[in-house]
C-alpha cells in the first residue's frame, strides 16, 4: 500500500500537548488509530503476525507494555481520549443503539453535556495548526457508516475525508456467521483487487495528499483506519501470509466459564456456537490478514 510516510503517534495528556505547542519549533503530527487492533503484532511477540511497519515504529519510538482504555467500548473510549474527559464526565457511556438516550440514536454526543469542551484537534487548531481527519476518529457504525462522517464532531476539524472503497461493494461476497450482518459478528473476505481500492487504501492515499497540501503550515492529521474491525476484508495476498495449517487454536477447557463473572460473557453471541475448528482457524487467519493489510 502506498503509505511510505514518516509517522508520529502521539498518545499523551493535554498538558504535554500544551507544552509541545508552545515550543519554538512546531512539529507536524500524524495521529493514527486502527480499529479493534489488539496486541497481535510482531513487536509484542506474536508468533505469526507480520507487521513490519508497526514493528519498526515501536523500535524507534515508545512501546507501551501496559495500556488501559477508559471504557471497553468504541464510542466512549474514542470520546474519552479525544476530549481528555472520562466517560462519566463527558456522558458517553455506550455505543449508539445500546442506550436509548440522546438525539444520535444511542448514547449522547459529548457536546450535549459539555458543549464548550476543547478537543485534542481543536487545541492544535487554536495553536496555529491546520487540522484534518481521514476516516474513523469518533464513533462509526462499521461497516454501515463507511463513507459517511459517522458520529463526528465537525468543529474539531478544518478538512474531512470519508473514504469508501470496494470493500463496501463486495459485501455480498463476505462470509458471515450472522446472516445479513457484517459488523459486530465474525465475518471475512479474501478480496480481489489492489490495496489502494480498499477503504483503508484510499484513506492512506488521501492522507498523503493532505500532508502535501498542508506542508507549508504545521499540521495535525488524524487518520482512522477501519481494519481490523469486522468484516475482516483484505486483499488475498494477506490471507496467503497465514496458511491454515500454521494456525494453532487455543485449548478451551470444558468449564472455562467457571468462576468468571457473567458480565464477561455479555458480548457473546449465540451464532458463535456454530464455530467449528476449521472456522475458528479461518477467522484467525482473516483477523491476522486484516492486521497485516492495515500495517502495509
Amino acid at each position: 500500500m502506498y503509505r511510505k510516510v514518516t509517522t508520529v503517534l502521539l498518545i499523551t495528556s493535554f498538558l504535554l500537548f500544551t507544552t509541545a505547542l508552545n515550543a519554538a519549533e512546531k512539529k507536524n503530527v500524524l495521529f493514527i488509530i486502527s480499529d479493534d487492533l489488539n496486541n497481535s503484532l510482531g513487536c509484542y511477540g506474536h508468533a505469526l503476525a507480520k507487521t513490519p511497519n508497526l514493528d519498526a515504529l515501536a523500535k524507534r519510538g515508545v512501546k507501551f507494555d501496559r495500556a488501559y482504555c477508559q471504557f471497553p467500548l468504541c464510542s466512549p473510549s474514542r470520546t474519552s481520549f479525544l476530549t481528555g474527559r472520562r466517560p462519566d464526565i463527558n456522558g458517553v457511556k455506550a455505543n449508539p443503539g445500546q442506550a436509548d438516550v440522546g438525539k444520535f440514536g444511542g448514547s449522547p454526543h459529548f457536546r450535549e453535556k459539555l458543549p464548550n469542551t476543547i478537543t485534542m484537534p481543536e487545541l492544535f487548531k487554536k495553536n496555529g495548526y491546520s487540522v484534518a481527519r481521514v476516516g474513523k476518529l469518533y464513533h462509526y457504525n462499521v461497516p454501515n457508516g463507511i463513507g459517511t462522517s459517522g458520529l463526528d464532531d465537525p468543529q474539531s476539524w478544518e478538512k474531512v475525508v470519508n473514504p469508501k472503497g470496494r470493500d463496501k461493494d463486495d459485501e455480498p461476497q463476505i462470509f458471515t456467521l450472522t446472516k445479513g450482518q457484517f459488523g459486530g459478528t465474525l465475518s471475512w473476505l479474501a478480496a480481489d483487487g489492489k490495496d489502494e481500492e480498499q477503504t483503508d487504501g484510499i484513506g492512506a492515499t488521501e492522507s498523503i495528499k493532505l500532508m502535501n497540501q498542508m506542508k507549508d503550515k504545521p499540521f495535525f492529521l488524524a487518520v482512522g483506519l477501519y481494519r481490523p474491525h469486522t468484516p475482516y476484508v483484505a486483499p488475498k495476498k494477506y490471507f496467503e501470509l497465514y496458511p491454515l495449517d500454521k494456525i494453532t487454536l487455543p485449548v478451551v477447557a470444558a468449564d472455562h466459564k467457571k468462576g468468571v463473572p457473567d458480565a464477561a460473557f455479555l458480548s457473546f453471541k449465540k451464532e458463535e456456537e456454530q464455530l467449528t475448528d476449521e472456522l475458528r482457524k479461518k477467522a484467525t487467519q482473516a483477523y491476522l490478514a486484516s492486521i497485516s493489510f492495515m500495517d502495509a
